[in-house]
């Protein structure tokens, strides 16, 4: 079995690839802007453990030996699938302290095998667990189940990952759940179409953890969150193949079987096939940043821009500390005040144009301040996309600093907005100052509906070594409640 994929050698004990981990000169500057903030001591530092250094559980459960070669038992594998990437999975790996392992990690090249694997764990009462490019923050991929299980298979999909078909004339992909999200464009882009489906999770996951998760993209806004361009799915049950509907356009018959698949986080099964609404690749786009004073005009401004049916392909709204954090990021300096980045995208770059005017006109109405208009971002969007994909690798080494730093997010509806990111941005800094003794709160919207928006927090605090988690939870907590 593979440990690394085409694009680098996947990291046992962090995020991503292995040749992708930030070096010492991409962390000098992260540390003299946030730890001088956070008061971050550089003898805080404790490097991660050695993966080949980590001991896990022994196995419960060994594959008998007439199907032993479908299955990998070395703990290197193991390791890879022992736990998610969330903040508590990140911090339990790279100290070693792992309290679950799966006894194997099994990666079938299709249904039948899939078919056989619950055979397999019906007969020996073992916990199936699938699991795409194993990105998953919730907790959803990894094995800690209850006693009554005599162990536990990680199904890793990632074999099933052939695009079966392309209809350009209906601009749907239908893919096996396991292809990865940068090789289904791939396939995609000699045709003319893309996704347009970029989560932060994007080079790691697959189109299966997409639908099994419900996720959303950065372009979501005008293409949709994926349970709304999902056409087909087919699921393998315990029961067999019990699960594949038809491609229609639309239904008006019961409850819509693709609606059940979307979010079910393999609750009724494992998917191994979908067919997805793909896009032609964008050849028209215009983008701005604009600038306001506080995070609430920003707010109203994301507001009318959707209520008034312009539909951006992206709109983010950075409160002034998200802002200064990206600056600081990026190294560029940058003033206190809230940003609205909009970008839109089409065929025709009349009709693309028109609705960036309209846009400006609307904002400029408003009081914003364009402090940019180019085809590729403006100000602000730039350094904000230049640390989308690199945060999670930052993330990593935060640890290593003793660090305590993660996201959390909700959708709100409109008329409770400002409030609401008032009273979360107080609770969880009052959290921060008992358990950090200060910390910083950051807050962008990341998807805006015509009655509501989802206000995306970041929380950032000076932990202890050995006490991470507990304080992580403590932290996690107040922001729920």
């Amino acid at each position: 079995m593979k440990s690394g994929q085409k694009n680098g050698t996947l990291n046992p004990i962090g995020w991503g690839y292995e040749e992708q981990a930030v070096d010492p000169a991409e962390l000098r500057p992260l540390l003299r802007g946030i730890g001088s903030v956070l008061g971050i001591r550089e003898d805080a530092y404790q490097p991660p453990i050695d993966p080949g250094a980590i001991e896990l559980p022994p196995p419960r459960w060994t594959p008998p030996t007439a199907l032993r070669d479908r299955f990998d038992t070395s703990p290197a594998t193991r390791l890879l699938h022992a736990a998610g990437r969330s903040y508590r999975d990140l911090v339990a790996l790279r100290t070693g302290q792992i309290r679950h392992a799966p006894d194997a990690v099994a990666q079938p090249a299709n249904r039948d095998e899939l078919g056989d694997l619950y055979e397999l764990a019906d007969r020996d009462r073992l916990a199936l667990i699938p699991r795409g490019g194993g990105s998953s923050v919730c907790g959803g991929v990894n094995p800690e189940v209850p006693d009554d299980f005599n162990g536990t298979i990680i199904v890793d999909l990632t074999r099933m990952n052939r695009v079966l078909d392309i209809d350009v004339t209906d601009r749907v992909v239908h893919a096996e759940a396991g292809i990865l999200g940068p090789d289904l464009d791939a396939a995609l882009a000699p045709h003319g179409l893309a996704t347009r489906h970029y989560p932060q999770s994007y080079y790691h996951s697959t189109l299966g953890g997409w639908v099994a998760a419900r996720g959303a993209g950065h372009f979501s806004t005008q293409y949709a969150k994926i349970e709304d361009r999902v056409v087909q799915t087919e699921m393998v049950t315990p029961a067999g193949l019990a699960w594949r509907t038809r491609q229609l356009p639309a239904s008006s018959v019961v409850v819509d079987p693709n609606r059940l698949a979307a979010g079910s986080e393999g609750m009724f099964g494992i998917l191994t096939e979908i067919a997805l609404r793909v896009v032609s690749t964008p050849t028209a786009k215009a983008a701005d940043t604009w600038a306001f004073q506080t995070f609430e005009q920003a707010l109203e401004a994301g507001r009318a821009i959707v209520q008034a049916g312009l539909w951006p392909t992206q709109m983010r709204i950075l409160d002034p500390f998200e802002r200064l954090v990206s600056a600081m990021l990026s190294g560029n300096p940058a003033p206190p005040e809230a940003l609205v980045l909009l970008s839109f995208e089409g065929e025709a770059q009349g009709v693309v144009d028109a609705r960036a005017a309209a846009a400006e006109n609307l904002l400029t109405a408003m009081g914003g301040k364009q402090k940019a208009k180019t085809a590729a971002g403006g100000e602000g969007a730039a350094e904000w996309k230049q640390t989308f994909f690199r945060q999670p690798y930052l993330r990593d080494v935060l640890i290593d600093h003793a660090v305590i730093a993660d996201t959390f997010e909700t959708a709100i509806p409109w008329h409770r907005a400002a409030d609401f990111y008032q009273e979360v941005r107080s609770a969880v800094l009052d959290a921060l100052n008992e358990v950090c003794g200060g910390g910083a709160v950051l807050c962008r919207s990341t998807h805006a509906y015509p009655d509501g928006v989802a206000l995306y927090f970041s929380f950032y605090g000076a932990g202890r070594h050995g006490d991470l988690i507990d304080q992580w939870w403590t932290l996690k907590r107040a922001a729920q409640e």
